[in-house]
């Protein structure tokens, strides 16, 4: 009974048996090992073999000759004779292909030294293909074939933290495609884009990290770049490119592109910094007739935020926040191709119509006195809030918390009316009047969303109660989520 179940469990496995005696440099193996490997396999001098790993595909060689080389010369110590270990490879078929295989082993040692490895063969190439597969789905946009936004702002991190080297980052959209989807219909809107897409392939390298973020907006992080120079002539050729003039029954739309650069490290030593940049570049490259490239520079900086402190929110949409803040705040964030351009927008808002010169989110990573900033929006001459809020400070906040009608919050009118050390520690950090709304997942103190007045004490409204509110409720049911899991993927790192 029990040989009939071992053959079942191998041959459901595609697992075969082996050994290999180490004293006397042979290799025994069952007739499975054939199915999983056509090749002819050394029966002698197999010490000889597996040094040279000639059927090892060259990317797993080393490896695996290294695993060769640690058996032969590991002196085991221990009571234990035996020690574990495995290793993933490809290894080469009669059928002039590589197949992902699974080594599973034991070594007994005798007398401190190596002398039997035993274990199994495992064909896990449909493994490996599933799970390539999956990885390209999560990898790649299923309509342009290019990288997601998420993987992209990957990959882009990855290659800018060699600050010793030259970047650019492009983000680019098509000038008039709302006519395209509009005129010409949605059917034509996705040829449009993905012809788009096929473009940026045949016109970048294949070291070109080509993503697309979502609509007709496209980013391209062009890697180790002698000048900036190369980047504006290859905008030039990929903008005469796209210039077309698409039409359908009887109507025509011209589309063309506008293209906005930040250069790595110049202008940002993080995705986050140098695509706001590039996309304030771009900004200026549509205000300048559209169909042009723009490379970030200082003045842009200022224009946008003279704009932005100029710029009203129509009245209609101010009543909304103010009327349904839950509605608002989720359709800002949601309806945005980008998250975290979304939420700086909000702060932004929050704070010109609140009056406010600091609206801030903190994740507290550590405990609720160790914050990591998340986002946060200076309106005047004032410190940012991961400088302000340091930990004596979060500490005099947390202490304030209290559960209220609509939410947990800490707050305070007048900050010189506190005991005198608080006072001291806000006085100091130039702080009049605060109100803070924690995020919390279920009893567990997770983050929090908050104002700062650094120019005068003041009462904190109903409308400001709910909007903290609010906002808090958002970032706990989605988007703290949503970091932790790219916090995760990027081991440990965080990143938006």
């Amino acid at each position: 009974m029990l040989p009939e179940i071992y053959e079942l469990a191998t041959e459901l496995n595609h697992m075969a048996v082996f050994e290999w005696d180490i004293v006397n440099d042979k290799l025994f193996f069952d007739n499975r090992i054939k199915l999983i490997v056509p090749n002819e396999l050394p029966t002698e001098n197999v010490k000889k073999h597996l040094l040279k790993a000639r059927l090892v595909h060259p990317e797993n060689r080393i490896e695996f000759q290294n695993h060769i080389k640690e058996i032969l010369q590991t002196k085991m110590q221990r009571k234990n004779p035996f020690q574990d270990d495995e290793l993933e490879f490809r290894i080469y078929t009669r059928n002039r292909y590589y197949i992902w295989v699974k080594l599973q082993y034991r070594i007994k040692f005798v007398d401190g030294a190596a002398q039997k490895v035993s274990g199994f063969l495992q064909n896990i190439d449909s493994v490996r293909q599933k799970e390539a597969q999956l990885k390209e789905t999560i990898e790649r946009d299923a309509m342009t074939g290019l990288y997601s936004k998420t993987h992209a702002t990957y990959l882009v991190n990855q290659i800018i933290s060699d600050k010793n080297k030259m970047h650019a980052l492009l983000v680019l959209d098509l000038d008039n495609f709302k006519s395209v989807n509009d005129k010409l219909g949605h059917l034509i809107g996705d040829a449009v884009i993905m012809d788009m897409a096929m473009n940026l392939k045949t016109t970048f390298r294949k070291c070109d990290i080509l993503g697309h973020i979502g609509g007709d907006e496209f980013m391209v992080m062009m890697k180790d770049i002698e000048s900036p120079e190369i980047v504006l002539k290859k905008c030039s050729q990929l903008r005469d490119i796209l210039r077309k003039i698409y039409t359908h029954e009887g109507e025509e739309v011209s589309v063309s592109a506008s293209i906005g650069i930040a250069l790595s490290p110049e202008h940002g030593a993080n995705y986050n910094l140098l695509f706001s940049r590039a996309d304030a570049a771009l900004a200026e490259s549509k205000r300048n007739g559209k169909d042009t490239e723009t490379i970030y520079n200082e003045n842009i900086e200022d224009a946008e935020k003279k704009a932005a402190d100029n710029a009203e929110l129509p009245s209609q949409n101010f009543r909304k926040m103010l009327s349904s803040p839950m509605e608002y705040i989720f359709q800002m964030v949601f309806n945005s191709n980008d998250t975290s351009l979304a939420v700086q927008l909000l702060l932004q808002i929050f704070a010109k119509y609140f009056k406010v010169n600091r609206a801030y989110v903190f994740w507290h990573m550590d405990g609720p006195h160790w914050p990591k900033i998340l986002f946060d929006y200076v309106h005047g001459d004032f410190k940012k809030a991961e400088i302000a809020h340091d930990p004596p400070l979060r500490l005099h906040i947390r202490k304030r918390y209290r559960n209220t009608k609509r939410g947990r919050f800490s707050e305070c009118a007048d900050t010189s009316k506190l005991i005198e050390r608080a006072r001291r520690d806000f006085e100091r950090r130039n702080i009049h009047s605060y109100i803070e709304c924690a995020v919390m997942d279920g009893e567990n103190f997770i983050g929090c969303v908050g104002f700062d007045d650094c120019k005068k004490a003041r009462t904190w409204t109903k409308e400001e109660h709910e909007i903290l509110f609010s906002f808090s409720e958002i970032m706990r049911r989605f988007l703290f989520g949503q970091i932790y899991f790219e916090m995760k993927k990027h081991n440990g790192r965080w990143s938006l």
